[in-house]
């Protein structure tokens, strides 16, 4: 590993472009038509498609359209891929996506980043499921495929920021009998099983059940990190009617980590030199720890009307807990005895409450000699947040710093975490925060012409939100944070113009809105940011759909973002509280293009490369490195002749130089650092040992890089990590 730090005045260098990979990706299915054409009839890997086609309603507009109509940026990871791969969490997949990075505040607490902005729109069956405590960690058992739209998503999110949609779609039962079993193991300690069982309840199918179960037992590559994770889901779905579909599930996620870490591993030493700490770093003891759980119950009602329309119900209740006692480090160590690190401890111990309805009509109506689709909805979110008031009880091994307590770690270097725990009690008091959004919408696709379709939409939000106090007797006490947006409207209009059959040009304008809750110098509140994404480009796609090739320029942008007002001192308001402004012009402009799917019979290619320029308000502090150029590979090949029972595959992805501002220097004023630019290798491989049994071995970062995940709050990234598995199927 490389990185430098240099003074905030320096000058920054010019991003590395790489898009030579990605250009000849998008050239290779020409290249390669006649000869798939002439093995039509060879034999193929099963559901090797990564990219569906079919017309069931979008995640974007709801309307009967494929990705290949749909005129914006989109990814999709099918189960295959899932399993194939080794893409057990969430985390897993969003590095497999072009331009998505991924990052981390620490064990916990992923970023995600598209488009220079923050992704914090998570969906499971076209429902949001954003919360503070039940958003993190999701397991990719529960679900069939994993779709990512990237820019604006405001028409069905509502509230949000233009970065991209994470839409988890659930496993749903099927007619016949199906069951999977899996095992693995790997790196630290690494152990995984996973169920998958599908039974129909009744001879003919009409009634059915499938039941996922996944456990996972793990330590890392930190010291002291532990970790064990519960995943169980069970759906009942049944036809009412020939026309009338309902399901009834439960889904419950139990995370339980111990010596997880909180903050960040020191860059400098005492004397102003790279700390060069080991990556196994923990400034947690093997006492702290993190537990997130979370459990939902959902519906879904379907009615079909003829052959053309669609009336669908979605409906959930979500309740998760969040316990923490974590400990965050401060200093710099002394590169000869170790010493001149302490830690201070924090805790939290809150609930969440999340219900959500989302009801809409689809289907196809006919006008002026064409067929053209329509889409009327609305959604109901409520969000009720418990936060409860602690008090921590330290041991006495802790010192005082000024008003608060410290433990002086003596030397870093061999600190093993075995210190006296903190613990925590309930006072009583808690706060109660309760945020409401609904909202209508509407989008139509107008075939204007044989070639030429028009998509509109628009939808009408309301959003409102605030907080109640009450003391240790649990009286109320004081509302604070009352905030209200009303008839917020957000549109949504793109063209889409088939060249050929296979290939089609889009342009597209969405905007979305964020509420936020910031006065200016004269106590007014500020009004919502306004994301928009303006975006153009082509899709391709070949041999059936099974191969798509895109290319995409793009601008994101958020107006009236709240920065701190400088000109008035801090805590000038009547409240307590400090002054903002909203800024225009915090954007991202770039471009990306992708291929994924089968280009031969056996041969898959997943490729990406996005470049992306970010400007951004000076205070506007991101606390993630997102790079500005992007570049994603993953490749598979089933082998011809006696070897056709195996598929190799591998891939890598490389970032550009990324730079984190403003970091403290033990010598005196801050530093910027530069990591330089950096690839991860992964490999894997699958033998099918018969028509049941399946094995399987991934490497990512093959190479071992060391490399930070993130700068401005600075961790490692995971080393060497090797997994194989064992599959049974029915």
């Amino acid at each position: 590993m490389s990185f430098r730090s240099v003074p905030p005045a320096s000058v920054r260098r010019a991003p590395l472009g790489v898009a030579l990979l990605a250009a000849l990706s998008l050239a290779s299915p020409l290249a390669l038509a006649d000869s798939l054409d002439a093995a039509n009839d060879a034999k193929t890997l099963d559901k090797v498609n990564v990219v569906s086609t079919q017309r069931a309603p979008s995640s974007t507009t709801r309307l009967p359209i494929s990705l290949q109509e749909t005129p914006q940026s989109s990814t999709v990871l099918g189960l295959d891929r899932l399993q194939d791969e080794a893409l057990f969490s969430i985390n897993d997949v969003l590095r497999n996506v072009t331009g998505v990075s991924v990052s981390f505040y620490d064990t916990q607490r992923p970023l995600y980043y598209a488009r220079g902005f923050a992704i914090t729109d998570f969906q499971v069956d076209g429902i949001p499921t954003y919360s503070g405590s039940t958003n993190q960690e999701y397991d990719t058992a529960f679900y069939d495929r994993i779709e990512v739209i990237r820019g604006a998503n405001g028409l069905l999110s509502g509230a949000g920021i233009p970065s991209a949609t994470v839409n988890l779609l659930r496993k749903r039962p099927g007619k016949d009998f199906d069951a999977s079993f899996a095992v693995s193991a790997g790196s630290w300690d690494f152990r995984r099983m996973e169920a998958d069982v599908n039974a129909p309840l009744t001879a003919d199918g009409r009634f059915r059940s499938r039941v996922v179960a996944a456990y996972t037992d793990r330590e890392l590559y930190y010291d002291r990190y532990k970790e064990d994770k519960m995943a169980g889901m069970a759906v009942l779905e049944g036809d009412l009617t020939d026309s009338t579909t309902l399901s009834v599930g439960y889904q419950t996620q139990d995370n339980n980590p111990v010596g997880s870490t909180w903050g960040t591993v020191p860059f400098f030493d005492s004397q102003g030199n790279f700390a060069h700490l080991p990556r196994e770093t923990n400034l947690s003891p093997k006492w702290s720890y993190w537990q997130r759980e979370t459990s939902t119950a959902f519906a879904n009602l379907e009615q079909r009307f003829g052959e053309n329309w669609l009336l669908k119900i979605n409906t959930a209740y979500t309740r998760g807990n969040v316990q923490n006692v974590r400990l965050y480090g401060t200093g710099n160590p002394d590169p000869v005895t170790g010493a001149g690190i302490f830690l201070r401890a924090a805790a939290g111990d809150s609930e969440d409450t999340r219900r959500n309805v989302d009801a809409y009509l689809s289907g196809t109506f006919p006008l002026f000699g064409r067929d053209h689709d329509l889409t009327v909805g609305a959604q109901w979110a409520d969000l009720e947040s418990t936060t409860n008031t602690i008090a921590l009880s330290y041991p006495t091994d802790w010192a005082r710093c000024g008003t608060e307590r410290c433990y002086y770690i003596p030397n870093v270097y061999g600190w093993n975490g075995d210190i006296s725990e903190v613990t925590y009690t309930r006072t009583g008091a808690r706060r109660v925060a309760h945020t409401t959004q609904s909202g209508f919408y509407l989008a139509t696709r107008l075939r204007l012409a044989d070639p030429l379709s028009l998509i509109a939409g628009a939808r009408l939000s309301r959003w409102e939100t605030l907080t109640r106090a009450y003391n240790a007797a649990g009286a109320y006490t004081a509302t604070s944070g009352a905030y209200k947006v009303s008839d917020e409207v957000t549109p949504y209009v793109g063209l889409v113009y088939d060249i050929t059959p296979n290939v089609s040009a889009y342009a597209s304008y969405t905007e979305i809105f964020n509420p936020q809750n910031f006065k200016d110098r004269n106590e007014n509140l500020l009004a919502p940011v306004q994301g928009s994404n303006l975006e153009a480009g082509v899709k391709t796609q070949w041999f059936d759909g099974r191969l798509t090739a895109n290319a995409a320029l793009f601008e994101a942008k958020q107006d009236n973002y709240a920065v701190r007002d400088m000109s008035v001192p801090d805590n000038s308001l009547s409240d307590g509280s400090s002054a903002y402004i909203g800024v225009n012009g915090t954007k991202a402009r770039g471009w990306e293009m992708d291929i994924n799917g089968e280009v031969m019979p056996g041969w898959t290619v997943n490729a990406g490369f996005t470049h992306v320029k970010v400007t951004r308000a000076p205070t506007d502090m991101l606390y993630a490195n997102p790079p500005e150029d992007l570049l994603q590979l993953n490749t598979s090949v089933r082998l011809p002749g006696v070897l056709d029972r195996l598929t190799v595959g591998g891939g890598f992805s490389w970032q550009s130089e990324v730079e984190g501002y403003n970091i403290p220097y033990p010598l005196g004023g801050t530093r910027t650092v530069k990591q330089p630019a950096y690839m991860l290798v992964n490999l894997h491989a699958n033998y099918a040992i018969n028509d049941s049994w399946t094995a399987s071995l991934n490497v990512r970062n093959a190479l071992d890089k060391t490399y930070w995940a993130n700068l401005d709050y600075n961790n490692y990234g995971e080393p060497r990590f090797v997994s194989a598995s064992l599959r049974w199927k029915f």
